[in-house]
């Protein structure tokens, strides 16, 4: 209740400071819509010339080219001439709506943005006039959360309260409170003072000056109250409003330019208008073949070259194009919106499901298509939800290549890292001593370079054992020991246990540590040696200096080893005491020549020393204990003995030794806390025994960074750390000594009291954690590697620590698979060498911090309540500590070992049984132990080959493979160019990048995507640096990760009571109307749709719907969104869109060389103009759309996809004209040999003016050549229905392009069937009445054979084109190879491939 008290108090105090949430959501509602209406202002005062023209302008972006309108107005123009209203009025008619759908269009995706920023100030508007009111603190993420790199969060007053703000929520005038360590959210003044932060600047700590030689009390930094100067947000917002246009374009998009516009439009145009017209001045001067007789120059020279070029104009294909690619997006958000049956029975919900047996059953994916026009025409109407034109999802995810993911905690990772291994020093009974040798021996073998190794201490056995734990994938916390017979080492673990309940996993101790951690981040970003240089980098250091404290909650592994809720009720806290010392030179000089060695492109980044001692009182009894946490390397200068699981041994150096090994390998890949304790004679009270016992003071230790100085500065008599082997144990504290510590008038409160209480512990173990990759993603790494795409991950971390993870998700770890895009520091000499090495370490920090809690993690509900309300009091008075500072600072990967300090406090006086003793078993019985005793040695060998323990740091590698970057790849975001230029192509092969800024991520997609690659981005949406990196990539999908948590009892934040309060207020008011077809997509009872409905408004949503902006897809971590479902939907839908458009133009093409050799051989075309309009217009798209529908095939996701072409490639365009020339190639000849015999049936020779109309109306005034007309008119019908006929049978090809039709039906294509059905039985009923109306039956027998030539051609068609459709699978086949092969090879220009 005590610290309730001053939070109360500063409640009041500040009761009107801050702004209410009412006034700041309007406040940054009005700012949002300022720059917006500017935007909008900007856009609407261009001219409409400059409209119409950038409609027209990009050949990528639109499908209407200033040449294609030119083109049809000429066609249009020529037909007037000739007097042929009706196809000219066509023509222009057909024009016109081009130009409005794609001027439209045009306007659409320019303003996409612009509407979708509109639909998020709508919800902030509802937000702050319906549900500001009810918000909670509870509704905002825990003030005691650990921070994360992917959240973006900062301590602001809101209603007089401290809450813990999304970074895009906070606005200018909010009062924050600015904690040591951390970033300024954006410009600020600080209110006393009226010190200014600029936008990003750190608040650290004033140089000291040098070292102490002697331990000194340090007041911690204060928080600061600072005012905003103006709202962060602001800045991505304009960022987001002037690049949205700004993407590549897609692979289909071009592939449409170089195919509809350049081939057909520009060449097939310019070919068939040349041709038509040398012939038709060939046969003007009199050199036409004998056929020709009769010339009119209307007739040849505009007629039938228009007939030839109409098929090439755009005609309806711009409309086409750009329905159906929408049609495709509301498939997909269809699809995203649809509740779907998952196969999988597993209770978790995933966020990439598997694909190997589908968790979604794709087949009866049941997408009604009422839903899908809805959603169609909602598009059609200007619906930006998805980003349809400036960023089509589906074109981008049906030709990805490579999907890079800028975060890890909360999205790749669990959010909180968990126990990995734990280890103890171990003596083995004296009756294992023969079976226990070897591991003896073995762990002598540790130590050969130590050579005065006491022979007593080898004959007692003394082992260093590891304990390795496994991490449940289906929940954050849970663990269990991998070694069935761990409670063999219960003795030795049990203090562990102990405490970490009472220290690390305190909630006592959570806001204290966290001002801490905050403290010593700032300290260390002070030591030159410690800072990065650059300033590029001055986030990521923030970043990992928070690392410090990574949330580590042990709570799960003390209740493994058997303790209870209530193993800690006996206990009280006295006092905490934290010291901290910088790091020893010799350290940073080590690390430098482990760094070379290991031939890191980074250096190898050194935990800062930091302790957390608490004082605890055992009642009943009184009994005072120590518990401590913190790096090894202090802990271990702490300690003389160390607890062996029956009693206390001294702590040799050759023991000494194998604990530092342990620690410093583990300290370069995970975060490791040593634990020591010691009972004591007298506590602790004043400011250096923390907030709770002084009222509020606070005051730290900062110790000698040289730890022989510290010793000597220690009475020898007491405490002997240079004492060799044999140490002396005459400090050790019998249990009946501690009875009389009751007197208060002994506690110590000076420096050298405090300091001298942490001598003299007992070492009881440490524990490594490490962040574990979540199972979906691992599937999700696999699926994509069959699909050859790429799986990038752009990791804050350094080398070693992103390669340890990106092995756990699965990703290739060989010698040169990652590449550091953090430049090289210009070498000036060795002693640039050790500042470098020295940066390392706050980096290294900032590793941790991305993993650790802002506060230790409290054990219960209560725990939270008090950190909660504690805080702010502690941030209204700078003088008291800020809880959260502490947690921040403790974010240095050393926090690991604060985790430990209190374990042995039971077993090291065995007099005094551990308070968990009754819910742990017994003792193991002896024979056990023996049979332990044996797979200890066993283990400890296995350690050993892990290398988890090897001879000496400076001569093995920290882990279990050669972490050097062997390749010699480029470092350094500025080299990668050069090296694709002048090297090889490896850096667009490597799946991880290491040392990552914001802006070195965008240059590297940015490179990659001008080397073709196609980027799809997934982000977290809580953070504020990826807006310029979610605009970089082609698309972007943007995910709320998940929040962690200060202890595994405590949630991160709730919405219980404000869920669905958005559904609630629509269905009181009486708008839910408009709603219910949203309802039945999202909201149906037989499955979880994978984007969640907007149905609840809370900060966290306005937040992730105000910096997903820039992406096409935002969904919450939890939601069953499958990245592989989607990526198969979209290719299937993109391979039926490119098989439409490919059959298209064949058709356009076929029907354009007709008309053409038809001029060439002298005889009218055989197509008029109305007809070849017709035919383009309606049956050929007709058709072409219904080959959109491609079955469900497993072998799409098997499929590698092609890169970008954006040049001419005469062997592909060769390929494609043979291919799909034979396709066609009979169509064309038995159409021209039948017209030929039609013609050549009557009697006069074809030469005169024809007219255009299916019914023709020939006005002749020769009575000759009427017979020649009526072959002419049943010719042109015949062969209307002939091309038809023949374009179908060829379309039976097209359905399923990857196999042959006798391995798949084509009729499962059913809206293809019926199409073809009804298209073949209208023109056949049409043929038919004409021909019965023209009394033509007694001319049949004389044109059997030109009828069998024209309609039995139409079988030999389809066998032509399926030998065809063989001879290209064969070449796609060996493409697909090659594509594989190109995929998964690495090794660039060593490679023999």
């Amino acid at each position: 209740m005590a610290a309730e008290n001053p939070e109360r108090r500063s409640s009041q105090e500040h009761q009107q400071r801050g702004l209410t949430t009412k006034v700041a959501l309007r406040r940054l509602h009005e700012e949002i819509e300022r720059v917006l209406l500017e935007h909008e202002r900007q856009c609407g005062t261009e001219s409409s010339y400059r409209k119409l023209r950038a409609a027209f302008v990009k050949r990528y972006d639109s499908p209407l080219g200033w040449l294609s309108i030119g083109t049809s107005l000429l066609a249009s123009g020529a037909l007037l001439i000739t007097g042929m209203l009706w196809p000219a009025l066509c023509l222009l008619a057909i024009l016109s709506l081009d130009l409005f759908v794609v001027v439209r269009e045009n306007n659409l995706r320019r303003t996409e943005i612009f509407r979708k920023t509109r639909h998020a100030l709508g919800e902030l508007q509802l937000a702050e006039q319906h549900f500001s009111d009810d918000w909670q603190p509870t509704n905002y993420p825990h003030l005691s959360n650990p921070m994360s790199p992917c959240v973006s969060l900062q301590w602001t007053y809101r209603d007089g309260k401290i809450v813990n703000m999304p970074w895009a929520l906070l606005v200018r005038g909010d009062y924050i409170v600015l904690r040591p360590g951390h970033i300024s959210p954006g410009p600020c003044h600080e209110l006393e003072t009226k010190k200014f932060f600029t936008a990003n600047e750190i608040y650290g700590a004033a140089p000291h000056g040098d070292p102490p030689v002697k331990p000194v009390a340090r007041p911690p930094l204060p928080d600061l109250v600072c005012c905003l100067e103006s709202t962060p947000y602001l800045d991505n917002l304009t960022i987001c409003l002037k690049k949205s246009l700004k993407r590549p374009p897609t692979i289909y998009n071009q592939q449409r330019y170089l195919l509809v516009t350049k081939y057909i439009q520009q060449w097939g145009f310019i070919s068939a208008l040349v041709i038509t017209l040398i012939s038709g001045l060939l046969r003007l001067h009199g050199y036409g073949l004998p056929t020709d007789e009769k010339h009119n120059w209307r007739f040849v020279l505009i007629e039938s070259p228009a007939a030839a070029i109409i098929p090439l104009l755009p005609l309806i294909f711009p409309l086409m194009w750009i329905s159906m690619n929408l049609w495709g997006i509301a498939r997909l958000q269809c699809f995203l919106k649809t509740p779907q049956a998952a196969l999988e029975k597993s209770t978790s919900k995933s966020f990439e499901e598997d694909l190997d047996t589908p968790s979604y059953d794709y087949q009866n994916v049941s997408l009604l298509r009422s839903n899908v026009f809805r959603i169609w025409m909602q598009l059609w109407r200007g619906d930006s939800e998805l980003l349809p034109r400036s960023a089509n999802l589906v074109q981008v995810l049906g030709s990805i290549s490579a999907l890079c993911c800028v975060d890890k905690k909360g999205i790749l990772s669990w959010p909180n890292p968990t126990a990995e291994k734990v280890f103890f020093l171990h003596n083995t009974d004296e009756e294992a001593r023969e079976d226990g040798a070897g591991s003896q021996s073995s762990s002598q073998s540790e130590s050969d370079d130590v050579p005065d190794v006491d022979e007593d201490h080898k004959e007692q056995g003394i082992v260093a054992e590891v304990l390795d734990l496994t991490h449940d994938q289906h929940c954050p916390f849970r663990l269990e020991f991998d070694d069935h017979e761990w409670k063999a080492h219960i003795k030795s673990l049990k203090p562990l246990g102990l405490a970490i309940l009472l220290n690390t996993c305190s909630p006592l101790t959570h806001e204290h540590y966290a001002q801490f951690c905050g403290h010593v981040t700032a300290v260390a970003m002070l030591d030159k040696d410690l800072v990065p240089v650059t300033n590029r980098y001055a986030y990521a250091l923030i970043e990992s200096s928070k690392s410090f404290l990574h949330g580590r909650c042990l709570c799960e592994l003390a209740k493994q080893i058997g303790f209870t809720d209530h193993a800690t009720d006996r206990f009280a806290l006295e006092g905490q005491l934290a010291s901290y010392r910088h790091l020893q030179p010799d350290v940073v000089r080590r690390d430098i020549r482990f760094a070379r060695q290991l031939q890191l492109s980074s250096k190898v980044k050194v935990p800062f020393p930091h302790s957390l001692s608490v004082v605890m009182r055992e009642n009943p009894g009184g009994y005072l204990s120590l518990f401590t946490q913190g790096t090894a390397d202090i802990i271990l200068d702490c300690c003389d003995d160390f607890w062996d699981g029956i009693d206390l041994r001294p702590l040799s150096a050759q023991d000494r030794k194998r604990a530092l090994d342990f620690y410093q390998r583990s300290a370069l890949t995970s975060y490791c806390t040593a634990f020591a304790y010691r009972p004591l004679r007298h506590g602790i009270h004043g400011a250096l025994s923390g907030p709770q016992r002084s009222g509020g003071e606070c005051l730290y230790l900062e110790l000698p960074p040289e730890s022989k100085l510290r010793m000597q500065h220690v009475d020898k008599t007491h405490c002997d750390f240079q004492g060799g082997h044999h140490v002396k144990l005459g400090h050790s504290i019998s249990t009946d000594s501690l009875l009389f510590s009751e007197s208060k008038d002994e506690e110590c409160n000076d420096v050298e009291g405090c300091f001298e209480m942490q001598c003299h512990q007992v070492f009881i173990g440490m524990v490594t954690m490490q962040y574990q990759a979540q199972n979906d993603i691992v599937r999700l790494v696999e699926h994509l590697e069959r699909a050859c795409i790429r799986f990038v991950h752009f990791s804050k971390e350094n080398e070693l620590r992103s390669r340890v993870f990106s092995e756990k998700m699965g990703l290739e770890s060989g010698w040169n698979c990652h590449i550091s895009l953090l430049s090289e520091p210009e070498p000036d000499n060795e002693k640039d060498r050790s500042t470098a090495k020295a940066k390392d370490v706050p980096e290294h920090i900032g590793d941790g911090l991305e993993k650790n809690y802002l506060l230790g993690p409290p054990n219960n509900l209560e725990s939270s309540k008090t950190l909660s309300s504690s805080a702010p009091g502690a941030i209204s008075n700078p003088d008291e500590c800020n809880p959260l500072n502490a947690a921040l600072n403790s974010d240095d990967p050393q926090s690991p070992d604060g985790e430990g300090s209190k374990e042995s406090s039971q077993d090291s006086t065995p007099k005094n049984n551990l308070p968990g003793d009754s819910e742990l078993e017994g003792e193991p019985d002896p024979n056990k132990h023996k049979q332990r005793h044996s797979l200890d040695s066993a283990m400890d060998e296995n350690c050993r080959s892990l290398s988890t323990l090897t001879e000496s740091t400076d001569q093995s590698a920290p882990i279990n493979f050669d972490m050097s970057n062997r390749a010699k790849l480029p470092r350094g975001i500025e080299n990668i160019r050069p090296h694709l230029e002048q090297v090889d192509n490896v850096p667009l092969q490597v799946s991880l990048f290491t040392d990552c800024s914001a802006e070195a991520t965008r240059q590297m997609l940015d490179i990659m995507q001008s080397y073709g690659e196609i980027v799809v981005c997934l982000g977290s949406s809580a953070s504020n640096a990826n807006a310029d990196i979610f605009l970089q990539a082609d698309c972007s999908i943007a995910v709320e990760p998940l929040y962690p948590q200060v202890c595994q009892d405590v949630d991160a934040y709730t919405e219980s009571n404000i869920q669905h309060n958005k559904l609630l207020w629509q269905r009181q008011s009486g708008k839910s109307k408009a709603n219910d077809d949203e309802e039945l997509l999202e909201g149906g009872l037989q499955g979880c749709a994978m984007q969640t409905p907007a149905h609840t408004i809370s900060p966290l949503y306005l937040s992730r719907l105000l910096n997903s902006l820039p992406c096409s897809i935002a969904v919450c971590r939890d939601d069953p969104l499958s990245l592989v479902a989607i990526i198969e939907l979209s290719r299937r839908f993109s391979l039926g869109l490119w098989n439409c458009i490919q059959y298209w133009a064949c058709c356009a093409g076929s029907i354009s060389i007709l008309n053409v050799l038809c001029a060439c051989l002298s005889l009218p075309p055989l197509l008029t103009p109305l007809l070849v309009i017709y035919l383009m217009c309606v049956p050929v798209p007709l058709i072409a759309i219904s080959l959109a529908h491609i079955d469900v095939d497993p072998k799409i996701m098997n499929r590698a996809t092609s890169k970008k072409q954006t040049d001419y490639d005469s062997r592909a365009f060769a390929f494609v004209m043979w291919c799909y020339g034979c396709k066609f190639i009979v169509l064309v000849v038995s159409m021209l040999v039948s017209y030929w015999m039609f013609l050549s049936e009557s009697r006069l020779n074809p030469a005169a003016e024809v007219s255009e109309e299916l019914s023709l109306d020939v006005e002749d005034d020769d009575d000759d050549d009427e017979d020649f007309y009526q072959f002419l008119y049943f010719a042109r019908s015949s062969a209307l229905l002939g091309i038809i006929l023949h374009f179908v049978f060829i379309s039976f090809t097209f359905v399923h392009r990857d196999h042959a039709l006798w391995q798949r039906n084509p009729f499962t294509n059913r809206i293809w069937g019926i199409t073809c059905w009804l298209l073949l039985l209208f023109h056949t009923v049409i043929c038919v009445l004409q021909l019965m109306l023209k009394d033509f039956d007694e001319q049949f027998p004389k044109l059997w054979a030109a009828i069998l030539v024209m309609f039995g051609g139409c079988l030999l068609s389809m066998i032509v084109s399926e030998l065809a459709k063989f001879q290209e699978n064969k070449v796609n086949a060996r493409y697909q190879r090659r594509a594989r092969l190109d995929f998964g090879t690495k090794l660039g220009m060593n490679s023999p491939f």
